[in-house]
């Protein structure tokens, strides 16, 4: 499982909505199943999201590499230090680490649990200023 990129999506009374991308290359030569996605986020190497825990419930194909999406959310009342923190670059980093459980095949059901996800990546500041609509 690795992250393939970001994108911030919408503006809710919640916050600031961040899809992240997973790619999950599934090189067995059977299907597999991914139930659980529990992560957390870490934007511009300071500021920690609350915890996600998701439930996709997917299948992935066996051979095959699939995009698996994690819905996040940026809570407005961490927009503003994003925004001056971030004021020099067109970016803002995020991380990703936490783990998946994995179901093995339809018909033996064997799971494997807390499959590592670590990884990080960049979002344009303009678009996350953009969706929580603030003029830059």
């Amino acid at each position: 499982m690795r992250l393939h990129h970001a994108e911030v999506r919408f503006a809710s009374f919640q916050g600031v909505g961040l899809d992240i991308f997973m790619t999950v290359d599934n090189t067995n030569s059977f299907d597999i199943q991914i139930r659980n996605v529990r992560v957390e986020v870490f934007l511009a190497n300071r500021y920690n999201l609350p915890a996600i825990d998701y439930s996709p419930n997917t299948w992935l194909p066996a051979g095959e590499k699939t995009v698996l999406r994690v819905p996040v959310v940026i809570p407005y009342t961490l927009v503003p230090r994003l925004v001056n923190e971030t004021a020099n670059s067109p970016y803002i980093n995020y991380h990703v680490r936490g783990s998946a459980d994995v179901t093995a095949t339809r018909a033996f059901g064997v799971e494997r649990d807390n499959y590592p996800i670590d990884e990080g990546g960049s979002i344009a500041r303009g678009d996350m200023l953009a969706a929580a609509g603030i003029r830059f």
